[in-house]
């Protein structure tokens, strides 16, 4: 048949013959290979659990412990036994060596406030940008930075010193000695260790409320409040040393102006900050009124701020310092006004009772302020009796109270310092708390605490006993829980407000600033360690 050329031409498709043998017969020897290699391995590792099983020591029941026990003692050639027991007796180890932090919980926290573990270290909502100050550095870490700085004359002392920490530089503000006391466990612990009692702390309670019902609507006190009978108003009309004075004694007992379950206070505490912040000066930091005045009103705000950590106040606080810095004069001291007058020991020991509550808080305080500072303690310093006067050398019980303060805060000169011995020894000792001396009682009590020892003992038994007793205790009078200022030297200036406040300070001291040595570490250790024996 004939083929149509226009035909397109049939293609077929054939499928050539099937490679699999060749392509197995290529893999087999890879895959023996792998099979072979990956078999050894399991081998192996089955092989290495099996003698280690071999080699393993049965577990030891408490039966076989207590046996070996036994056999122990049975056997006293055998002494190398690792599990042995020893009866320890309590009384006789080093356990009852002091050491510088409390071993005891009696609380779950020692800051204010409920435990939050999803916050940061430090004080809920504080400043972040400055340090937190509710837990202390462990002493001790050399001589610059937090808790070095041995004292230049340190050794054995009266008392066998346990140590005497430094704080912020060799020759800087201590560690210890700051706010750490004032809350939860720790200043319970404070109080104890310390020697206050439940009558104290009652009395502490109840001139606090006496404190604040002296308080005005506009969140000031006053020296000469009308609200107080004449015989009680001070002759001086200071509203900024008022106030201070009315939230000094809040603050110590660890109470801020944040507002918390267990703090009544708190409103108060506010009002009073805002009244000093609306009177000071907002360029040069001045408080007003007098360097008296402005010091006591520095601390009390760098102690407001040290212990909240609220932002708000770091600025007022910081003004306050800087005002110090700015007016101190080139003798190193201050006088009445902000003018950089020649110093006096007086209004000396109040700015540097500030400078001091700055660095605690975080503060910026240069290093030269405190230098000329303790310059003029030297100017006003007797170096043949250890005495201190007014505006050079002498020998005033008052004003060798308030810079023997000074030096251990600015020096560091603890209990196994010579010239704090003799000074002490000389005018401390010899004018016990027996007389009503609110000013004198103020600072002495503070340098005892820190000198700590039976001197302190002694001297703290005494003067508590006299102010607690000293306290107006009539319920149905609108002074209760105070005490009247007559008799006092300083009674008629500043009224029953400054006597009630410098008071309640003094029966603070416990927990207010912890102690800046550690002597006998612990007021009741004696009676601790008789019992336990």
């Amino acid at each position: 048949m004939a083929v149509n050329s226009k035909t397109p031409p049939v293609i077929s498709l054939h499928e050539p013959p099937s490679d699999i043998g060749r392509t197995v017969l290529r893999m087999l020897p890879a895959s023996i290979g792998s099979i072979l290699f990956h078999g050894l391995l399991i081998g192996l590792f089955f092989g290495y659990m099996w003698a280690m099983s071999l080699g393993a020591a049965p577990p030891q029941t408490e039966t076989a412990r207590t046996d070996n026990v036994v056999n122990a003692e049975e056997r006293p050639d055998e002494r190398k036994e690792p599990f042995t027991t020893v009866d320890i007796d309590p009384a006789a180890t080093e356990f009852d060596t002091d050491i510088q932090y409390m071993v005891d919980r009696i609380a779950e926290v020692s800051v204010p406030g409920s435990v939050d573990p999803t916050q940061a270290v430090g004080i809920i909502d504080g400043d972040k940008s400055a340090p937190p100050v509710n837990l202390p550095a462990p002493g001790g870490f050399g001589s610059k930075g937090q808790g070095g700085a041995l004292e230049a004359f340190s050794g054995i002392g009266n008392s066998n010193a346990v140590g005497e920490i430094g704080g912020y530089g060799p020759r800087g503000m201590p560690l210890q000695g700051t706010f750490y006391g004032r809350s939860g466990a720790t200043r319970e612990y404070a109080l104890r260790d310390g020697g206050g009692t439940k009558a104290s702390e009652a009395a502490v309670a109840r001139g606090l409320k006496w404190l604040i019902r002296q308080q005005m609507p506009d969140g000031k006190w006053m020296l000469n409040s009308p609200t107080l009978p004449d015989k009680d108003r001070g002759r001086e009309s200071n509203d900024i040393a008022a106030t201070a004075l009315g939230l000094l004694p809040l603050l110590a007992a660890g109470k801020t102006h944040k507002p918390e379950k267990d703090n009544p206070y708190d409103k108060n505490i506010d009002k009073g900050l805002k009244f000093l912040i609306r009177s000071q000066d907002q360029k040069t930091g001045y408080f007003g009124v007098s360097m008296y005045a402005h010091g006591l009103a520095s601390i009390a705000m760098c102690e407001a701020y040290g212990l909240s950590q609220d932002p708000a106040l770091r600025r007022p606080a910081q003004l306050a310092i800087n005002l110090l810095v700015n007016t101190q004069h080139e003798g190193g001291g201050w006088r009445y006004g902000p003018s950089k007058q020649p110093g006096d020991m007086s209004v000396q020991g109040w700015q540097i009772m500030a400078l001091k509550s700055g660095q605690m808080a975080g503060l910026d305080v240069p290093t030269v302020t405190i230098k000329k500072a303790i310059a003029f303690l030297d100017s006003c310093c007797d170096a043949n009796t250890e005495g201190y006067g007014y505006t050079g050398p002498g020998n005033s019980n008052r004003l060798t109270a308030v810079g023997l303060l000074c030096r251990q805060y600015m020096q560091n000169w603890g209990p196994s310092h010579p010239r704090m011995q003799a000074s002490i020894n000389r005018y401390i000792k010899t004018n016990p708390p027996d007389r009503q001396d609110v000013y004198y009682y103020y600072y002495a009590t503070q340098v005892m605490h820190h000198y700590g020892g039976e001197d302190w003992k002694d001297w703290n038994e005494k003067m508590r006993e006299f102010l607690i007793k000293k306290q107006d205790g009539n319920q149905a009078s609108a002074s209760f829980g105070s005490w009247d200022p007559a008799g006092d030297a300083f009674g008629s200036a500043g009224g029953r407000l400054m006597i009630t406040s410098l008071n309640l300070l003094t029966l603070e001291v416990y927990y207010r600033y912890l102690p800046l040595y550690y002597r006998d570490a612990g007021y009741n250790k004696d009676m601790a360690v008789k019992k336990a024996l």
